[in-house]
């Protein structure tokens, strides 16, 4: 058995160290897994905790956060001198979407988003947290187009890989100028 006092000694972890930089791709996670694994731990505890208003609270919080997002966003998209339209929303977007499977769908009036893999999802799924990341993925997306442009988007999420669905259905369109 090792000497626990060798832990912090340079020939230990030297090799540690190397062993690391050759394995590092078999043990990391991607940032949205990590992130889902904290958010679905998160909201499991609030709502085991608190029922109704705890579930209410983590939904509000993921709502806030997606709203500030949004708005971060918008000043990303102004200071770039850029007017707030989709297609400046996908250039200045903070989301890292290449870990994601999706197939985007233009149809009159609007973009319909099809995610068959999200690494989001897919980590909540491997920790069974899939019934408390639902909050986040039925409202994220929606919460950050209200924050970034509110007067000329709306997003619905139709179906989410966390509530089992095959694939995520996020669309956004137009408001109604009715």
């Amino acid at each position: 058995m090792m000497d626990e006092r060798k832990d912090f000694e340079l020939d230990t972890l030297g090799p540690a160290l190397a062993e690391r930089a050759e394995k590092k791709d078999q043990y990391i996670d991607k940032p949205l897994e990590m992130q889902g694994k904290l958010l679905g731990t998160l909201a499991r505890e609030v709502i085991e905790r608190f029922g109704d208003k705890g579930r209410d609270a983590v939904i509000a919080a993921v709502r806030k956060y997606g709203e500030e997002r949004g708005r971060r966003l918008a000043e990303r998209v102004r200071s770039e001198g850029r007017e707030p339209t989709f297609a400046s929303f996908t250039v200045c977007s903070d989301l890292d979407t290449s870990y994601h499977e999706m197939v985007p769908n233009l149809e009159e009036g609007q973009l319909r988003v099809e995610i068959s893999y999200c690494p989001l999802a897919s980590a909540l799924k491997e920790w069974g947290l899939e019934e408390y990341g639902k909050y986040f993925c039925q409202n994220i997306d929606a919460a950050i187009m209200r924050g970034y442009n509110p007067e000329r988007y709306e997003t619905v999420c139709e179906k989410n890989l966390t509530e089992g669905a095959d694939t995520c259905v996020i669309v956004y369109r137009f408001k109604d100028q009715g």
